[in-house]
């Protein structure tokens, strides 16, 4: 194709024109709308000259729309008279379709077809004002078209054809021409509309925030794993990781959308990451103003287009499994059900048997009297009563029937008389005379003294073959062999005896028929099943299951839901409850057995019931601290899980494969202020990206994690003693590296409240041993000191009493002195165990001072090795150890519920960037036009078009710079200790200089 100047006019071959009428003719034919005019030769081959002139005129002058469009895209449009005229959903493909119009409009200008006299000329309407512009709009159609819609289609509504002879119109015809042409305008512009959506896509969906979140995670969790193992590391997530991610994620979106990413991005994310690697040396180092100031005057050197991933470390992974036990829960109840009161009560309901009293009553002869007879006539009844008298008057046989599930205990029958006296009282006149009548009626009564073994213990109803063998059992004591004195003795001894049951059955006057009784328990019962007990506490303690690390921490799973689940699979393993019992002694180890295991299924669902509203306070302080929650903290872990897709393979044009290519300024969206000394796009002093890093649990101590856990901490001005001596413990490594007389100050004062916190909680150990134990207080006291004698400082001491150390070594101690037995010494380990001294705890104040001195001087210490980041001072300094990393973070899992069984921490990081100019073009890939190519770049300037022709151009709208905003959450799971995991500078959110506004 010829290229026609805007300003000069020209005129197609006629070789090309016969191959372009061979194909228009037939498209353009239909589309005719004829006047009347005269059928003569001479106009017919002005009009064919003409209209394959237009045809060229519109190829033309779409595609020279299609290639300023893309260079000057209207994303948002102006309000002006002209930039009203686009729509905001389709201002680009507006914008194209005026340029296309007045590009086209301009080209047909130049048409003309001659034939002899006769002259044929092209035209559109003249765009005079805004109501003609959007005319204009109108007359254009514009779509994606050819293979895999690389190219773009075009029609030209209604071009005027007008036939002159000899200066004089003689007709007119209308032409709707459509062209395929193959500027890339429409994909180029499709293709970064898309990639601007997937940068500000949310978790839920493929984007930058879902390549961040699997970017961030595998940063996260290799610094936290680390700084849980003891390296020293500050900040878990800094922001210098934020960016590095963030870019990375950037760089990965361009190739899935446009099938490959800025080049020079690649080679700048290089630059960062090994950066980076030396500023996580140097830990702690809040270098990234010197970072990205030596990143912006790198070389860049080629590189793998491949982004660079973390390097692997031996740290899990979100998804890895975490084995959690029942553990302390199991000690917990233990020490509940095994309270002497508590097993007493346990065993006693198990030697506790029904009994009842079962009668019959069977009439042999008589009845009650009749009327005595009046004295005479005229007298008249005025009362009549009858009196009785009730007497065994001898034994006799019978038999009462058993109601089913008891069994028999004593039966004896009698034979009663019931003596009847019955006396009238009658009346005539003033006088009154009685006449009596006496009658006897016999009765047999049968009784029968039965008993079940059922009673109240927990334990199932079985028989037991040896109920009532006192040799039968294997502790030498009676079963219920005394049960049946105890029944007769209860239901009737108390009545009266056999002959006072049987009178009270006659008089239905027996008013006691059940009881219970218990039966004698042997003297070594109470140990028998306590070492019973023990050996189903350490089954019920190894009881496991196997959750996901990251759904701990986002709280989609309940570990202390899924053990209780599993306790009950494992009940009738652990419950072992025979088909009979061998004796009342092995029933009553099974009740204790069933009470154990109901006890630890109440812990168990109390703290599934605790770990619901830690889940719901976790959420309020996500809420309270960033703008996430735990719902999209669950996404992100689920976007940390998805592969990340392929790139987008390269689209095939007509002419061959359409190749793109992306050019971005900056290639690196750096944390930094730029100005245009480096990039001309940037407007005076810029930040490309900005952040914003929230650790939601870390220090202050008593801050977000109390919020939740409550009980952990003590609340108000107080810590727990583990806090208190972890704090200690930092500031007595840091001032083996560093004097300093400020920490120094305040790690004494820290001591001295540590101490008197040991001091009382050595007091409560003795009282335990005094109290639990035959030793006199001075005894107890000499265990206890002698067992503590190799915790010789007040944080290392602290901390063996905060985490049973200290309890588990004064019990061998003891054992060992006194002689306990496996009995004793276990409870008495149990009893020291759960001993607590709430009334001396580290004020807050004091803690937290000390933390922010340890701080201080780690970053003073810190800063210098920066200054002289040399490869020998930080190799120096990464082997110099300060105390910060010893400071607890995190929020645990879950004090005050036991067991702690990890520590976990959030970080919600929120980045905004902004391209100063964002630029992708396209290989047209035609034969006659080889490196042709389209170019789409979006800068933020003012793009004007001259719609009416008057030498000035309207504002049609904005280029907007490619922008985004994306968020994610990210949690890292520890196993339990004092150190925790999370950021220890003190400073809880991290923000970049600019934030929260990226650009200009």
């Amino acid at each position: 194709m010829v290229a026609v100047r805007d300003d000069s006019r020209g005129r197609v071959p006629f070789a090309l024109l016969g191959v372009l009428l061979l194909v228009s003719s037939l498209t353009l034919a239909p589309t005719f709308v004829t006047e009347p005019a005269p059928s003569e030769t001479g106009v017919e081959r002005a009009l064919n000259q003409a209209i394959a002139e237009t045809q060229v005129a519109v190829r033309d002058g779409v595609s020279t729309a299609g290639q300023q469009a893309a260079a000057s895209p209207v994303v948002t449009p102006a309000d002006t008279p002209a930039g009203r005229v686009l729509n905001d959903s389709t201002a680009f493909r507006d914008s194209l379709r005026i340029r296309a119009y007045l590009r086209v409009a301009d080209r047909l200008e130049r048409v003309s077809g001659r034939s002899g006299d006769v002259t044929v000329t092209a035209s559109l309407p003249a765009v005079a004002n805004a109501s003609g512009l959007r005319a204009a709009k109108h007359r254009i159609s514009v779509e994606r078209a050819g293979p895999n819609k690389t190219a773009m289609r075009a029609t030209v509504e209604n071009i005027v054809l007008t036939v002159r002879r000899n200066g004089a119109v003689v007709s007119t015809r209308r032409v709707s021409p459509t062209v395929v042409v193959p500027t890339q305008a429409l994909m180029l512009h499709d293709q970064v509309s898309t990639y601007q959506t997937r940068l500000n896509n949310g978790l839920g969906r493929p984007g930058l925030s879902q390549r961040m979140t699997a970017r961030l995670y595998p940063i996260a969790w290799a610094r936290g794993y680390a700084q849980y193992g003891g390296a020293g590391i500050e900040n878990v997530v800094a922001n210098r990781h934020v960016s590095l991610a963030t870019n990375g994620a950037l760089l990965g979106v361009q190739r899935s959308t446009f099938g490959r990413s800025d080049p020079a991005g690649r080679r700048a994310i290089a630059e960062a990451t090994a950066m980076t690697g030396i500023e996580d040396i140097v830990r702690g180092s809040k270098g990234t103003a010197h970072s990205s100031a030596v990143l912006d005057q790198a070389q860049y050197k080629p590189v793998s287009e491949t982004p660079l991933h973390p390097k692997s470390t031996t740290g899990p992974s979100p998804t890895e499994s975490m084995t959690v036990g029942v553990n302390e829960t199991a000690d917990t109840t233990f020490r509940a059900v095994t309270d002497p009161s508590t097993l007493n009560e346990t065993l006693e309901d198990a030697y506790t048997v029904e009994v009842a009293l079962e009668t019959d009553k069977h009439r042999l002869g008589g009845g009650p009297p009749e009327m005595p007879p009046s004295p005479g006539t005229g007298w008249t009844l005025v009362a009549d009563r009858t009196t009785t008298a009730t007497e065994a008057v001898g034994k006799a046989s019978g038999r009462v029937a058993t109601p089913d599930s008891w069994h028999t205990l004593e039966t004896f029958s009698r034979t009663v008389e019931r003596q009847y006296t019955r006396t009238a009282v009658w009346q005539n006149g003033s006088v009154r005379r009685r006449t009596t009548r006496s009658s006897t009626v016999r009765y047999r009564v049968t009784a029968a003294v039965v008993g079940r073994h059922h009673g109240r213990s927990r334990a199932p109803n079985r028989s037991i073959r040896t109920a009532h063998d006192a040799s039968a059992s294997p502790l030498n004591g009676s079963n219920f062999a005394d049960v049946e004195p105890k029944a007769i003795g209860s239901l009737v001894n108390h009545a009266g005896g056999r002959d006072g049951v049987a009178e009270r059955v006659v008089d239905d006057s027996l008013s006691r028929t059940e009881a219970t009784v218990a039966a004698d328990r042997p003297p070594e019962l109470h140990d028998w099943v306590y070492r019973d007990l023990m050996e189903l506490r350490a089954s019920v303690r190894n009881t496991t299951v196997t959750v996901e690390r990251g759904r701990v921490g986002t709280f989609e799973t309940s570990p202390p839901e899924e053990l209780r689940e599993r306790v009950e699979k494992r009940r009738a393993t652990l419950a072992a409850v025979p088909e009979t019992y061998d004796s009342a002694a092995q029933k009553a180890r099974v009740a204790a057995r069933l009470t154990y295991l109901n006890a630890v299924s109440a812990e168990l669902d109390r703290q599934a019931s605790a770990r619901n509203g830690h889940r719901k306070r976790v959420n309020t302080q996500l809420s309270k601290r960033t703008e996430g929650s735990l719902r999209a903290l669950r996404k992100g872990l689920t976007a940390s899980e998805t592969p990340v897709p392929r790139s987008r393979p390269v689209p095939v044009g007509p002419a061959g494969p359409v190749r793109t290519r992306v050019d971005t300024q900056t290639p690196y969206l750096t944390l930094t202020e730029l100005d245009e000394s480096r990039y001309r796009a940037l407007d005076g002093g810029e930040h490309p990206l900005v952040a914003r890093n929230a650790n939601v649990f870390t220090v202050p101590y008593g801050d977000a994690a109390d919020a939740v856990v409550g009980g952990a901490f003590e609340g108000g001005d107080r810590v727990r003693l583990a806090m208190a001596a972890n704090t200690l413990a930092a500031a007595n490594e840091t001032l083996k590296s560093e004097s300093n007389a400020t920490l120094a100050s305040e790690r004494d004062a820290l001591q001295r409240e540590v101490g008197a916190a040991n001091t009382e909680m050595t007091t409560a150990l003795w009282l335990a041993v005094s109290q639990h134990t035959e030793a006199e207080q001075d005894e107890s006291k000499a265990i206890v000191a002698d067992a503590m004698e190799q915790w010789d400082t007040s944080a290392v001491r602290a901390l063996a009493l905060t985490n049973g150390s200290a309890q588990e070594r004064v019990a061998r101690v003891a054992s060992a002195r006194l002689t306990l037995t496996r009995v004793e010494r276990d409870r008495l380990r149990l009893q020291l165990l759960s001993v607590d001294a709430p009334a001396t705890k580290p004020t807050l104040g004091s803690t937290n001072g000390t933390a922010s001195a340890v701080r201080s001087v780690a970053k003073t210490e810190l800063s210098s090795a920066l200054a002289n980041a040399g490869e020998r001072k930080v190799q120096q300094f990464a082997q110099k150890r300060l105390g910060t990393d010893r400071l607890p973070a995190g929020l645990p899992l879950a004090p005050p519920v036991v067991p702690w069984y990890a520590t976990a921490n959030i970080w919600w990081v929120t980045v905004e960037g902004e391209y100063a100019r964002f630029a992708v073009s396209a290989s047209h890939g035609r034969p006659s036009a080889p490196g042709a190519r389209t170019t789409y770049a979006r800068d933020g300037h003012n793009v004007t078009l001259d719609v009416d022709d008057d030498g000035t151009g309207e504002r049609l709208g904005t280029a907007d710079r490619v922008s985004f905003r994306a968020e994610t959450g990210v949690v890292v799971v520890v196993p339990p200790k004092p150190r925790g995991v999370g950021d220890k500078d003190g400073n809880a959110v991290e923000e970049s200089s600019g934030w929260p506004d990226a650009g200009s």
